[in-house]
């Protein structure tokens, strides 16, 4: 059986320990992508591309360093997202994200129908929402905060296509495979993330709803790989073999994830990572991953390479733009059990 076979009952992870000392802690690798970005065929690359596909087959998360992003980039980021959430909650609540538009801001949304102790701000390609058909809302009054963030998204785009390459060779797949499923028609989309120390519906009526226990609950990325930018203080942990694990915090790092898609494409080679976020209770956090998703019509498989290799495919199509849809209904209320990849098993 497959680990994803064997764990136990996916409700009761969040109960699972930390993991007790350093010997136990899972070692998040720190890979160098530089040659990889400039030259993916290169000797140089190999060793990259090693590390990629180690950390995809066990834990699913890694760290990358010279990965391209201006640090100048990410500082005006980064003072942006700390304005946009220092401002009155009545005026973030202008933007309000919802259903039928899930661009915006929000300070009530759940992970697998339980609340998040947390307040989000998402968006995406500007004029570009095939899924949705609705366009980004934008907060007034904050000079250069849309041009900033447009311009990281598209940074981050442009990695994680070179990125993609590693994934690819990794499988021992041609290193652009898999780009024509992006390129000019990703739905990728950039999510602010703050976790306050006190909870953001405090004093409000939830009955309804249960403590926001966590920053974020268990769960795995829908998409094909995230590029998260973290801030000085840890609370993101993965889980594996039994026990949370910290990510470290490595200043000028970005951690990279696979999700949902790249794990049906590799045919369970590669893992979508399962991970969530602890409650802050000394300092409030933030950060930024952006979510590297295919187009929205693209029908996601295992590769035949990997159904020849395993002997058999274990997952029926999934049309990415319907998936997305299923999966982020589940932010806004409780609809019943969350999509997940499984109930697409062969």
């Amino acid at each position: 059986m497959t680990e994803r076979e064997t764990k136990p009952d996916l409700e009761d992870l969040d109960r699972h320990p930390v993991a007790p000392n350093a010997a136990e802690q899972e070692r998040i690798q720190v890979i160098d992508v530089g040659a990889l970005l400039r030259d993916p065929e290169s000797a140089a690359a190999a060793e990259a591309i090693d590390g990629i596909a180690a950390a995809c087959r066990t834990c699913g998360f890694f760290q990358v360093i010279n990965h391209g992003i201006e640090p100048g980039t990410i500082s005006e980021v980064w003072r942006q997202t700390h304005a946009f959430f220092a401002l009155p909650t009545q005026h973030k609540l202008a933007v309000q994200r919802s259903r039928e538009n899930p661009w915006g801001f929000n300070n009530n949304e759940l992970t697998k129908n339980q609340r998040d102790k947390k307040e989000v701000f998402d968006f995406t390609r500007e004029n570009y929402d095939p899924i949705y058909a609705r366009h980004n809302r934008w907060p007034t009054g904050l000079s250069g905060f849309q041009s900033t963030m447009t311009e990281y998204l598209e940074s981050c785009a442009e990695l994680s296509l070179k990125l993609l390459r590693g994934f690819c060779l990794g499988l021992d797949l041609p290193a652009d495979y898999l780009a024509p499923q992006f390129q000019d028609n990703h739905t990728g989309f950039v999510r602010l993330n703050y976790y306050p120390v006190h909870d953001p519906m405090a004093g409000l009526d939830l009955e309804k709803q249960p403590v926001a226990d966590l920053g974020i609950h268990h769960h795995t990325d829908a998409g094909a790989l995230t590029v998260l930018l973290q801030d000085e203080f840890e609370g993101l942990q993965v889980y594996r073999n039994g026990y949370w694990h910290d990510v470290p915090v490595i200043p000028g790092a970005l951690v990279i994830n696979t999700g949902d898609m790249m794990q049906v494409w590799s045919n369970d080679t590669y893992r979508a990572a399962i991970h969530r976020v602890r409650a802050m209770h000394e300092n409030a956090r933030y950060s930024i991953p952006f979510f590297f998703n295919p187009a929205a019509d693209c029908s996601v498989s295992p590769l035949p390479t990997m159904v020849e290799a395993a002997g058999e495919g274990r997952y029926r199509p999934i049309v990415w733009g319907d998936y997305r849809g299923k999966r982020s209904d589940g932010d806004y209320a409780d609809y019943g059990d969350e999509v997940q990849i499984a109930q697409y098993r062969t």
